[in-house]
């Protein structure tokens, strides 16, 4: 535990208040005690400024390899809510985070309501300055997932949280994927008996192990708004839903939907650019809907000449579905698989998804 004295404070003491009401005193904060966690050391109190450093679609900021599904859009309602009713209030710990080597910061705990504050037009809000003392993510994810579980009920971590926090520190070299492991993880850097019962423990365990003994690692889950926004900012695509489509391919009927509003509507006359993606949890599972979701795409394009029998001396052998519609990449959602095209900014092969 750190407690906040007055010489902390780097920067104005007092920011504007939220919703343009009073004025937040970072003075309030002295006195507090902070729980630094383990890897970082106590810097400063200060401001972060909303604006230049919080982007909802960096990695760092949108929970991946963190929470299961991210920063999930009615979390961030709630506390953008709250925020338009009750202002900023300071009897809680501010968030906190520390510097990369190029000065990007690097949030450890407080995403949601730098987010909600930022969607909410504020400037700023109260933050801590935290100096990372380790090298690797081991710290910053073992830190933030720790801080959702002892968040309220309503946004608490999850037994999947946990599992997919240690799929992405084994997928980054930094846990080894065996129990005595990962239980000292548990035990050391997540307090977890605090928050989990030893049934409920020994679930997270062995749902680490087996997940990975299959090769699964954590899928990085975003909403579909959100993914639009990666693809136009990050990737250079826009999905206009006339020439390029963005469909979830997790349930049976994403496919219908994904030819009539796709193909019948748009892609009788030159073929559309379809580009499926996922909500989930497990690699294995989003391949098999991938190859169903093409398929039943292929199967409704053949029945639709079928139906229509404007062309009579066709048969299902000459007819090219791509003539329609072409999957031009998959979303590369796969934290350690899909790495390289992550990374890169590219769209994965249907072939290599």
């Amino acid at each position: 535990m750190y407690k906040i004295k007055l010489e902390d404070i780097a920067g104005p003491k007092k920011l504007p208040g939220f919703n343009g009401v009073g004025e937040i005193n970072l003075e309030d904060y002295v006195g507090m005690e902070i729980d630094i966690p383990e890897g970082y050391s106590f810097n400063s109190l200060g401001s972060l400024d909303l604006d230049e450093e919080v982007d909802e679609l960096d990695d760092v900021w949108s929970n991946d390899g963190v929470r299961e599904e991210g920063n999930a859009d009615d979390r961030i309602d709630s506390l953008q809510n709250s925020f338009s009713v009750n202002g900023y209030k300071t009897k809680d710990e501010p968030g906190m985070g520390s510097k990369d080597l190029y000065g990007k910061e690097l949030p450890v705990e407080g995403r949601g309501r730098a987010i909600a504050g930022k969607r909410n037009k504020e400037k700023r809000i109260p933050w801590i300055n935290l100096k990372k003392d380790e090298p690797g993510e081991l710290a910053r994810i073992s830190a933030g997932v720790l801080a959702n579980l002892k968040h309220d009920p309503a946004t608490k971590a999850t037994r999947e949280d946990v599992i997919t926090a240690g799929l992405k520190l084994i997928g980054d070299g930094e846990l080894n994927p065996n129990s005595v492991d990962i239980s000292t993880w548990l035990k050391d850097r997540l307090y977890i008996t605090r928050f989990f019962t030893q049934r409920n423990i020994t679930l997270i365990i062995d749902g680490i192990i087996k997940r990975h003994q299959e090769g699964e690692n954590a899928v990085r889950i975003k909403e579909r708004a959100a993914w639009m926004e990666v693809l136009k900012k990050d990737f250079k695509i826009e999905v206009d839903n006339k020439i390029t489509f963005l469909f979830s391919m997790d349930s049976d009927t994403y496919s219908c939907r994904a030819f009539c509003e796709a193909v019948l509507e748009h892609g009788l006359s030159n073929p559309v650019s379809i580009i499926p993606y996922t909500k989930r949890k497990l690699p294995s599972e989003a391949r098999k809907k991938l190859t169903k979701f093409i398929t039943d795409l292929n199967t409704y394009v053949r029945l639709m000449y079928k139906t229509v029998g404007d062309r009579k001396d066709c048969t299902f052998k000459k007819i090219n579905p791509s003539d329609h519609f072409n999957i031009i990449g998959c979303v590369p959602q796969f934290i350690v698989d899909h790495a390289d095209e992550w990374d890169s900014k590219v769209l994965i092969d249907v072939e290599n998804y």
